[in-house]
């Protein structure tokens, strides 16, 4: 035996019903959003072999209620929601924009940055150098000022 609709009402033999996809582009909302409604108890459908059957007469007082998503709007207010639309377009591209902007400078900031450190290590490598070059001058320098019979002598 079938179980009755979702929401406890008692079963109405002989309803036609929709599948939750059909319901949904009736009310204008998505197959899941249906289920949503049904689970709330704002609609009524019922679980068969695994799939679900929405009553048509639930879904067409449902949209009583709702109004028609069709009729919803105005003119003034989608003539708002594109002025909107547009506003949104342009600040993501905007966005877009700063985002490549900030991304370019950290790219030549990080090279700018590994320029430095590889010139710094070339510096170092060179004071050190130049400071062997130092040591060995002096040390020549000491040999050198000692006394001939002191060098040849020890």
């Amino acid at each position: 035996m079938d179980t009755g609709p979702h929401n406890g009402s008692p079963r109405r033999d002989g309803d036609e019903t929709y599948s939750p996809v059909e319901a949904g582009r009736v009310l204008g909302v998505s197959d899941e959003r249906v289920r949503q409604l049904i689970e709330a108890g704002e609609i009524e459908g019922e679980k068969r072999a695994g799939r679900w059957h929405v009553l048509k007469v639930s879904v067409h007082d449902a949209l009583k209620e709702r109004g028609s998503p069709r009729r919803r709007r105005s003119p003034e207010s989608v003539e708002e929601a594109a002025r909107e639309a547009a506003e949104l377009r342009a600040r993501v591209e905007d966005l877009a924009y700063r985002l490549g902007r900030s991304e370019a400078r950290t790219e030549l900031t990080q090279q700018a940055e590994s320029t430095v450190r590889e010139s710094l290590e070339r510096e170092r490598e060179r004071a050190d150098r130049l400071e062997r070059e130092l040591s060995e001058a002096r040390e020549r320098e000491r040999e050198n000022s000692r006394g001939f019979w002191r060098r040849l002598f020890g």
